[in-house]
């Protein structure tokens, strides 16, 4: 718990929002800190930041090869907020699959075994699936695609994760959940502002690299991932 403290209380505060800046933090100075966790702790933020590093990487997948990722993630992650980080991503992933698919009149993507899922099987004649209660960013997030604004779309994307994450973080105190949160949200920061660069995605990987030590996949693309380039969007 101690050390709990002592990494949370070196960490500065986050910005209110993920398009506030500055990045606080250097990804060196993140990753000295959290040189304090023990082995077990980082085998779990390791856990959290291979998804991460799977989810942002357009790589050519089928369908069927997310729904496997999803269900080996499940198995394998014991953590229960990181569980449910993960959860929460792959809700908003599968979303914009089938919102993409709806948009260009393909058929139903195959779903991984997601309550959003049925939701979508349900209600796939609707426009939006009917989701605006339920789902209040889609709307947003369907009408900056249809005014053809990527980047608008994204960061109602990047709005919804950050603004449950950031609920969730108001849950915990200088507890290990505190620091995965923290992570999680800087991940969103990162991403956000190197959208605004001409080499955005190399200064990202870059950074991730420095602090987890690991290589990039090369870019390709399947139905459940997302390119910025024309309307469609890129994966949350």
């Amino acid at each position: 718990m101690t050390t709990y403290y002592t990494l949370v209380a070196s960490l500065p505060p986050l910005p209110r929002s993920f398009d506030a800046g500055p990045i606080p933090i250097t990804a060196s100075t993140l990753r000295h800190r959290l040189s304090m966790l023990t082995d077990a702790d980082r085998f779990v933020t390791d856990q959290l930041a291979d998804f991460f590093r799977w989810d942002r990487q357009p790589i050519e997948r089928s369908d069927g090869d997310v729904i496997a990722r999803h269900q080996q993630l499940k198995r394998q992650i014991r953590n229960p907020l990181v569980l449910r980080l993960v959860e929460h991503r792959f809700e908003v992933r599968t979303l914009v699959a089938a919102l993409r698919c709806q948009r260009d009149g393909a058929p139903r993507p195959e779903l991984p075994a997601l309550p959003v899922s049925t939701w979508i099987r349900r209600h796939w004649d609707k426009a939006g699936f009917g989701s605006s209660s339920r789902y209040p960013w889609v709307a947003v997030f369907c009408q900056a695609l249809d005014e053809k604004q990527p980047k608008h779309a994204q960061y109602e994307l990047f709005s919804e994760l950050w603004q449950v994450w950031s609920r969730l973080d108001q849950q915990y105190h200088f507890t290990f959940e505190s620091v995965v949160l923290y992570l999680a949200r800087w991940e969103i920061l990162f991403r956000w502002s190197s959208q605004n660069t001409e080499l955005g995605q190399q200064r990202f990987d870059d950074l991730v690299e420095d602090i987890l030590g690991s290589s990039v996949v090369p870019h390709r693309e399947s139905a459940l991932e997302f390119s910025v380039g024309d309307d469609r969007v890129a994966s949350p």
